[in-house]
């Protein structure tokens, strides 16, 4: 898993850094890795929590611009990469231990979305951006993304963050939705393993029977999309004027 790193520790939980310098943002080889390392802390009898956090300044800065722009934006790529999303994100929603998301960045885009798909989510109170703003750079969103949005947020706060499509200070991120809490710098990482661990400290087979019912109907939408859907997603994603929109935003983020 070169894209992300684990380590143990006490009361069962298992941190799992998103390590892919430097927005740790999601492609192809991102997202094998995460459905294994998903697999790996499902199966570790010894794993009773999953904490899930970035390394650097980015938690996770959502789809790469630039690999895209490498594999040339077709409608191949794209549709074997919804395939993979699709898979790993449904075994995270899903995953039958608690997770937990430690916010310490950027999470943009698809990053927001695997804060979200985590059961609670703790962000640090600091100067960062969060936000969904794929709809402005020309991404339609995959099937398991707009479900665990759906799930998570009210009506009123996806029609926000799904069709405005900005990017907001961290500050926001509780009033979004996106965050159940911030939490100063000082007591962040202490705080964030401690609850982990009283999570972890439930009896396994209660929590993964409630979370299971939780997400049932969410799950259940993911698993009914079809091939021809994840294509007909995957070619909003090459039109020329969504294409065009990720260019700019490209030369946006290239500084130019």
């Amino acid at each position: 898993m070169n894209t992300m790193h684990t380590s143990d520790h006490e009361g069962g939980v298992r941190v799992l850094t998103l390590d892919r310098p430097p927005a740790n943002a999601i492609n192809q080889e991102f997202l094998r890795d995460l459905s294994a390392a998903l697999d790996e802390a499902r199966e570790d009898g010894a794993v009773r929590a999953l904490v899930i956090t970035g390394n650097g300044p980015f938690f996770c800065g959502g789809f790469d611009l630039h690999s895209e722009a490498q594999a040339g934006g077709l409608l191949q790529e794209q549709a074997t990469g919804f395939r993979l999303y699709h898979e790993s994100h449904l075994k995270l929603l899903a995953f039958p231990k608690p997770t937990i998301a430690m916010m310490n960045g950027h999470a943009i885009a698809g990053g927001a979305v695997i804060v979200l798909a985590c059961d609670y989510r703790l962000g640090l109170d600091g100067d960062y951006r969060v936000g969904l703003n794929e709809v402005a750079i020309g991404a339609a969103f995959p099937r398991a993304a707009f479900e665990i949005v759906r799930l998570r947020l009210s009506h009123q706060q996806a029609s926000e963050v799904l069709l405005g499509a900005q990017v907001y200070p961290a500050s926001q991120a509780v009033r979004l939705g996106v965050a159940d809490e911030l939490l100063p710098a000082a007591t962040f990482e202490e705080t964030v393993m401690r609850r982990a661990a009283r999570l972890a400290s439930y009896p396994r087979e209660a929590y993964a029977h409630t979370k299971a019912m939780l997400v049932a109907e969410a799950v259940a939408r993911i698993e009914a999309e079809t091939d021809p859907e994840m294509l007909r997603t995957a070619a909003v994603w090459v039109t020329e004027e969504s294409r065009a929109a990720r260019a700019a935003q490209r030369a946006k983020l290239r500084g130019g």
